[in-house]
């Protein structure tokens, strides 16, 4: 696949799960929609996450999860990835951390940080 065909690929990928997000009351927007490139995160939304979005028919998981944890700026990040077959994001796969779920676990049920920032990000492999 070309590279311009790629870009494409994950320009569409991008936009299925902004309006996917809006669908279900979030605010999303590409950040291509936003400078007119692309840049850090692949969105912009009023989650307080990071998103990385991906549409590749191979799964290289761990560069792209180092990739969502570079970008987010001290935010739990994550990298949500077309399962082929599968039209809505919402039967998408979504990786994480574990230290970034117990942040978002721990935010949602108002316990704080338990795992810190970055706790298990550079882990060895």
């Amino acid at each position: 696949m070309s590279g311009a065909s790629s870009r494409r690929k994950g320009a569409r990928a991008e936009q299925a799960v902004v309006r996917w997000l809006r669908a279900n009351g979030w605010q999303a927007s590409t950040t291509r929609a936003t400078s007119g490139a692309q840049q850090g995160d692949d969105l912009v939304t009023d989650t307080g996450l990071s998103w990385e979005v991906k549409d590749h028919g191979r799964m290289e998981l761990a560069a792209w999860l180092d990739q969502a944890g570079r970008q987010a700026a001290g935010r739990p990040a994550l990298v949500i990835h077309k399962r082929r077959g599968v039209a809505s994001p919402g039967g998408w796969y979504v990786t994480m951390s574990g230290a970034d779920l117990l942040r978002l676990m721990g935010e949602r049920n108002g316990r704080g940080n338990h795992a810190g920032p970055a706790e298990g990000r550079d882990s060895a492999r």
